[in-house]
């Protein structure tokens, strides 16, 4: 099972959880286990095999249950800005047993030295947790570690101890109650959990990002969660650029801007024109030409004329493919005709446009036409499908599929650009035959097939 991201928008650095709950911060240094001290003897999470994880909130939050006698040790975490720091994972641990537990949270940095007082633990100096409520106690070193498993769940010693490798801070927590404390995911000052937003303010937090993009609604539960879960990723992955190659940077501005998120989207083609690079010009191109044909925006392309014509040269100095029509949309719209008449004497081969994911599912328009549901899937037959303000090169399209029966009925709304001359819409994946020139309407379909 691959590791949940704990990505955060507006501060640097961000974080992994993993099947079982270990969190670990993006540069590796450290890792940060749970382990619960129940009555009959104490349970690694990571060995345990009575563990099972779900997500809240498009996986804003990640939530691993622990089976223990008489119930559940439940683990929560979630990252945070924190006002201007670093970006901060709060792990909360809560006792749904029928009786009191131990937690011990354990942080393995190979080769450190760690300390833990009265307000939290260092690596190396560098503070990694911060609590509000002190532990009972706490063992530093693997042989102390490896001790502190022998005894009697609950049994703890003094604090302020120093020690290398390896960290044990260990808190009683009765029946119901809950404990947190925040890691740092970069470096700088950590903030208490008590002034950081909670798991349920996080959740609403998210849900307002993603509600800055189309809104696409499928008569498939399971294909909606993934919908809103994969949107958070790439809108978090914006706040970690710097790990990612040319490529990946191109396939995330793609994504974004396919789903709306043009502002979003901007910043990571600024990352890519900032980087001179002769690396993936293709994608270079297709990313600024999908960004210019789904936003119009001429004052973006006129900026980004520098870094088109830096990928143009790197194509056709290797003979890459070229989306050579987008292209010339976006230097027509930056003032740069003769650069556009210049692309085309260069007779490179046309690049493919970007036809993959649930988008190319829902609308098509690389074409003269515009296509709605043109990957209609037979399993959403009978269901409704809606989609609201998903941006196209002719501008954004709303529309919706009732049935009536087994007809279709399809309900449609186009936001043309200014000046665009009349589109043809069709759904030819819900009725080969129909088509229309109207930028709004209503029509009950045939009957598929």
């Amino acid at each position: 099972m691959a590791n949940k991201s704990l990505d955060v928008l507006g501060a640097p650095g961000w974080g992994e959880v993993d099947a079982r709950g270990l969190v670990c911060p993006g540069s590796r240094e450290w890792t940060l286990d749970w382990w619960v001290g129940a009555s009959d003897r104490w349970h690694r999470a990571s060995q345990e095999a009575a563990v099972r994880q779900s997500e809240v909130g498009a996986g804003a939050v990640v939530e691993t249950r622990m089976k223990v006698p008489d119930g559940d040790a439940v683990q929560r975490v979630w990252g945070v800005a924190a006002g201007g720091g670093p970006a901060v994972a709060v792990v909360e641990v809560g006792n749904e047993a029928a009786t009191a537990f131990a937690v011990a949270l354990v942080v393995r940095a190979p080769g450190a030295v760690l300390a833990v007082d009265s307000t939290g633990m260092a690596v190396g100096g560098q503070p990694v947790l911060v609590w509000d409520r002190p532990p009972a106690g706490a063992v530093v070193g693997p042989d102390e570690v490896e001790t502190l498993l022998e005894v009697e769940s609950g049994a703890t010693t003094g604090l302020d101890c120093k020690g290398r490798d390896i960290a044990a801070a260990v808190w009683p927590l009765p029946h119901t109650a809950r404990m947190a404390v925040s890691a740092s995911l970069g470096r700088g000052m950590v903030p208490a959990p008590s002034d950081l937003p909670d798991a349920e303010a996080v959740v609403r937090g998210w849900q307002a990002h993603l509600d800055r993009g189309a809104r696409i609604e499928v008569p498939d539960e399971g294909l909606a969660r993934r919908i809103d879960r994969n949107r958070r990723r790439w809108l978090g992955r914006t706040g970690r650029m710097e790990t990612a190659d040319v490529a990946e940077l191109c396939e995330l501005s793609v994504r974004l801007d396919h789903h709306g998120y043009h502002g979003d989207a901007e910043l990571v083609l600024d990352e890519i024109a900032a980087c001179w690079t002769t690396e993936a010009p293709t994608e270079r191109l297709i990313a600024l030409a999908v960004h210019h044909d789904l936003t119009g925006d001429a004052e973006a392309a006129a900026r980004f004329v520098e870094a088109v014509a830096e990928a143009v040269e790197a194509a056709a100095r290797i003979g890459a493919d070229v989306p050579v029509e987008p292209v010339e949309r976006l230097l027509i719209a930056a003032g740069q005709d003769r650069a556009a008449q210049d692309l085309r004497r260069l007779e490179l081969d046309a690049a493919e446009p970007p036809a993959e994911g649930l988008r190319a599912e829902l609308v098509a328009d690389h074409g003269e036409d515009l296509l709605v549901a043109p990957g209609f899937r037979p399993a959403w037959r009978g269901g409704p499908l809606a989609v609201y303000g998903l941006p196209t090169r002719f501008g954004s399209v709303s529309y919706a599929v009732r049935w009536h029966g087994a007809r279709p009925a399809l309900l449609w709304e186009l936001d043309s650009r200014p000046g665009q001359d009349p589109v043809v819409i069709r759904a030819p994946a819900l009725d080969e035959s129909w088509s229309s020139q109207e930028s709004t309407g209503e029509t009950l379909l045939a009957a598929p097939q």
